[in-house]
């Protein structure tokens, strides 16, 4: 085997494992909503987040999915790395219901089929290439402020959204855009880091990285109250390399792959996908609702 297959196939293992700890992590964020179904608008409800043992585990499988995502772009370009992220959904779907005891529906299924062909298409034709740079000093403060700002506005639209429907697609979108830009500021503080730990910490891009990564936590943890893992997952999946490739075309010297042919795929992908997550988001409901009040807490 090369060494250029050998180093492809080991970018792939790892992406692979990213994606099983960011199920994981998808997972327990979840079962965490179960039992704290309270909307996350007040310090009470953040309180019990942060003394469950769930929401811990969350972190720690989060931490082993961003480590083996840069691990994973280290040996392979983001064309190879990138699609796999529709394993997330395939694991965590089924998982999620195995776990609540009940059976994945049949729209659960069609929904992630629709979800996962068009997010795989959509990655395959439009990613960035595999060259560019890191931010600027100003731009990861650009970035960094822009971002906060960002999903701060989005967190407080969701909060006053009467459809516990579109609050989760708001705060998943959210969260997925946080995931996104932080893989931006996290690539630009490994490289600030390279020339010295003191270069490294007083880079904007550092503390840049640690707000808006725990931003995204909070923001799907919320994304996940009252609903179940299937549409918030579908679209933190879809819209983090969404985010990513937006900032590393417009910032970073990253190239758009797709060209005219590649917008027209994204648009019909958006749509296949936006029909996965309207199947999901209704059996999500449907299941929700059928829990009685006193039980979901349990």
């Amino acid at each position: 085997m090369s060494p250029l297959s050998y180093g492809l196939w080991l970018g792939v293992a790892f992406g692979v494992m990213s994606c099983c700890a960011y199920t994981a992590a998808a997972v327990a964020q979840r079962r965490l909503a179960v039992r704290v179904p309270e909307p996350l608008t007040g310090g009470h409800q953040i309180g019990a987040l942060l003394r469950h043992p769930l929401w811990w585990i969350s972190l720690v499988f989060n931490g082993g999915r961003a480590g083996f995502q840069v691990a994973a772009v280290s040996f392979a370009p983001l064309t190879v790395v990138q699609p796999l992220g529709v394993l997330v959904l395939v694991l965590g779907i089924p998982w999620s219901a195995r776990l609540a005891h009940r059976r994945v529906s049949r729209a659960e299924w069609w929904g992630a089929a629709y979800t996962m062909v068009a997010l795989g298409v959509l990655l395959a034709v439009t990613v960035t290439g595999d060259h560019g740079g890191v931010l600027s000093y100003g731009d990861s403060v650009l970035v960094g402020v822009g971002a906060v700002v960002l999903l701060g506005a989005v967190a407080w639209v969701a909060g006053r959204v009467p459809s516990r429907a579109w609050r989760s697609y708001l705060l998943a979108g959210a969260a997925g855009v946080a995931f996104g830009v932080s893989a931006a500021t996290v690539k630009t503080a490994v490289g600030a880091f390279g020339e010295g730990v003191l270069a490294g910490l007083t880079h904007p891009s550092s503390p840049a990285t640690a707000v808006i990564a725990v931003f995204g936590l909070l923001l799907a943890q919320a994304a996940y109250q009252g609903m179940d893992l299937g549409a918030p997952l579908g679209i933190t999946t879809l819209a983090n390399p969404v985010a990513a490739a937006v900032v590393g075309v417009a910032l970073m010297g990253e190239t758009y792959a797709g060209g005219w042919l590649g917008g027209v795929v994204a648009v019909g992908c958006a749509l296949v996908a936006a029909h996965g997550i309207r199947l999901l988001t209704v059996a999500s409901t449907e299941e929700v609702e059928a829990v009685p009040p006193g039980t979901r807490g349990t």
